[in-house]
């Protein structure tokens, strides 16, 4: 049965429903390459491999945060609300401790939604003694602290995983890309680096994403670099296409991030026998609005709108309600008589 739910809440996250002017068709054969990969459900995969590593409690780090700047330049709606909603489904079922980290202008526009979800945000050492509150870490991009607060992170908090979502990693030469194959002139992260330093150490990582250019993605760096417009040869003098080289351990490929980090909680929820674990479309809307509210603009347009990826609100709840439903469903056993 699991392997049922998770089939199709993967269907569901993987559903495209781009503007024209964006890379279309490649969502569906981005995943198939990453099912190709692990044989399993990628939703179900990740939340399986969540639960095995945090049913004890702990820390989880959670990476999110992208900008286009200076059209961008306080981030985008895509990432923080899923980012959150792993959070909150992985304080409620265990106990754990998230920490979001990102990088100072994109901190405000990722509280928000957090504390509009129900998470208490505050600093760790206050975190740590009660439930359903989390911390953050501003993420420094000093090209001399950033290389080693990536260490200094895995050794404060001790994380059980490492998650991203809707978080940006290097191509082979280093250089970070848009999803349209636009170079950043400078390092937008080093987050990257903390999730290679954690899969060296054996923890957990899970990456988050939908166009290729996302740190987890290295898993099937090949296929990206075949089948999206500038994944092998960019729109920058580096030429070295969008693919990044950054892999985790397990790849949820979705057709908007958030909806991936929804369907590993969904999946969660249903391990769990417990579908409060998964917000709901009320929650979803609040989210999107204090993002918005904090500065968050939408990735597709670039405006403070209520949409995701150029998606609106009532498509954004509707696939939290679907989620919902194959959920509910799945842990209702039907005595039929006729």
């Amino acid at each position: 049965m699991p392997d049922v739910v998770g089939e199709y809440i993967d269907r569901l996250c993987t559903v495209e429903m781009r503007m024209a002017g964006l890379p279309r068709g490649t969502i569906h054969r981005f995943y198939e390459a990453a099912r190709a990969h692990y044989g399993r459900p990628l939703t179900l995969l990740a939340a399986e491999r969540l639960q095995a590593a945090c049913r004890e409690g702990g820390t989880v780090l959670i990476g999110t945060g992208v900008g286009s700047p200076p059209w961008l330049g306080q981030g985008e709606t895509d990432g923080p609300l899923g980012a959150v909603s792993l959070a909150l489904a992985l304080a409620a079922a265990y106990g754990v401790v998230p920490i979001f980290v990102s990088e100072e202008p994109y901190i405000p526009h990722l509280v928000a939604p957090a504390r509009a979800a129900g998470l208490a945000v505050m600093e760790y050492e206050w975190a740590r003694q009660r439930t359903y509150a989390a911390a953050v870490q501003v993420q420094s991009l000093d090209p001399v602290q950033g290389p080693r607060q990536a260490e200094q992170m895995l050794e404060r908090y001790q994380p059980r995983a490492i998650i991203t979502v809707e978080k940006t990693g290097p191509n082979q030469k280093d250089v970070f890309h848009s999803v349209l194959g636009r170079g950043r002139p400078t390092r937008p992260t080093y987050f990257d680096l903390v999730v290679e330093k954690a899969r060296a150490q054996g923890v957990l990582t899970v990456g988050v994403g939908d166009g290729g250019n996302e740190i987890g993605y290295g898993v099937i760096r090949d296929a990206v670099r075949e089948l999206t417009p500038y994944g092998a040869t960019c729109q920058c003098p580096c030429g070295g296409g969008i693919a990044t080289v950054v892999e985790t351990d397990v790849l949820v490929v979705a057709a908007v991030s958030n909806w991936g980090a929804y369907g590993v909680a969904a999946c969660l929820a249903f391990l769990e026998r417990n579908p409060a674990l998964l917000h709901d479309e009320e929650t979803e809307r609040r989210m999107l609005e204090a993002c918005t509210a904090a500065g968050g603009g939408d990735g597709a347009l670039g405006r403070p709108l209520l949409m995701v990826d150029g998606i609106p609100l009532n498509a954004q709840q509707g696939i939290v309600n679907l989620l919902h439903a194959l959920v509910d469903n799945a842990l209702f056993t039907l005595d039929r008589q006729f």
